[in-house]
């Protein structure tokens, strides 16, 4: 998936499906990444044949490192992708773009992560323009089964995918985005995004 769309021949593509020899890259699976290959047109797909692929860090991400006890670390993340984006395009038309923030804890310490919520609303997410005016706020239930439980084990890392609609930082502007697990205040991480004008 693209968070900003790429023209191919006069189309706007958001979604690429890979082909060739992709096996080696599945461990990337969720992950962002610097991808090179050729895009192809075909009936009812892009396909894009993948030479190499390596995950990156996007720019800008916000991160956090808390120590809850002597044997537990845990660092926290927060990616606006694309940081820079405009939700509409010169001509009026709409821009194509999905930008997402992507939360991560990562357990680096030397026992499992173990919490337990009141509700099964994991994540709490602000964005609020830095020129002042109302934030933007939603909270995320948790994907799994045990709705009220996440259990991080050694090395292991939690990751949410949040995408962002055009309310959530309609003009153009800077705007911060907020994320924490719900009433753990310390696994909170702050990131940046822009918004331009067409």
């Amino acid at each position: 998936m693209l968070p900003q769309p790429l023209t191919v021949a006069g189309r706007q593509v958001n979604l690429l499906t890979a082909r060739g020899k992709v096996g080696p890259y599945s461990r990337l699976q969720d992950r962002y990444v610097r991808a090179v290959g050729r895009v192809r047109l075909a009936p009812g797909e892009a396909a894009f044949e993948v030479t190499h692929v390596q995950e990156v860090e996007p720019e800008g991400t916000g991160r956090s490192e808390i120590h809850p006890s002597f044997d537990q670390t845990a660092i926290i993340t927060l990616s606006a992708i694309p940081d820079r984006f405009v939700w509409r395009l010169p001509d009026g038309r709409w821009s194509g773009v999905q930008p997402l923030l992507v939360y991560t804890v990562l357990n680096h310490g030397q026992s499992e992560l173990d919490f337990m919520f009141r509700t099964n609303d994991i994540l709490c997410v602000q964005v609020r323009p830095q020129d002042g005016g109302t934030p933007w706020q939603i909270s995320i239930p948790a994907p799994t089964r045990n709705q009220e439980r996440i259990v991080i084990e050694l090395g292991g890392v939690y990751r949410q995918f949040v995408p962002l609609p055009p309310d959530a930082a309609p003009r153009p502007g800077r705007y911060t985005a907020r994320v924490t697990l719900c009433g753990i205040a310390d696994y909170t991480a702050e990131t940046q995004l822009v918004v331009g004008t067409p």
